[in-house]
């Protein structure tokens, strides 16, 4: 919670700091890599073996965390929990 409440706080920074208009943008774009550097952000993909499963049919499925921008297998990060949720029966 922490941190994504200094990554907001950050990124709040940079926009102020850096206004929008062109003369800036160079200073925008070292500002974003800076915040990037500080709080470097992880994608979760899960990769199924199906589309659609029955109940109790067993689910294969496998986990790739990649860094955000370079789109990398990621360090950050040793374990990844999943919770898989079913909708509610009416």
């Amino acid at each position: 919670m922490l941190r994504k409440l200094l990554h907001t706080a950050l990124l709040l920074l940079v926009v102020l700091l850096a206004h929008a208009d062109e003369k800036n943008l160079d200073k925008m774009v070292f500002n974003a890599a800076v915040v990037n550097n500080l709080f470097p952000q992880e994608r979760v993909y899960l990769h199924f073996d199906n589309t659609a499963y029955y109940l109790g049919e067993t689910m294969w499925f496998k986990a790739y965390v990649t860094e955000g921008v370079k789109d990398t297998p990621s360090t950050l990060s040793k374990v990844l929990y999943v919770e898989l949720c079913a909708p509610k029966a009416t």
